[in-house]
């Protein structure tokens, strides 16, 4: 959700975060959810995104 795809380009970090919490515990390992969550709540300038 964060790299450039040929089908989708790169989602804002809200969208990214709304897409984790809700897929937590159906798509998304529930407790790599929360890692990640915990990731990008810390990640206030979205480095995490792939860098064009």
């Amino acid at each position: 959700m964060t790299s450039k795809r040929a089908y989708s380009d790169i989602r804002p970090q809200s969208e990214v975060r709304s897409e984790i919490e809700r897929c937590r515990g159906t798509y998304f390992d529930p407790d790599i959810a929360n890692i990640m969550l915990r990731m990008i709540d810390e990640d206030k300038n979205y480095s995490m995104r792939e860098q064009l």
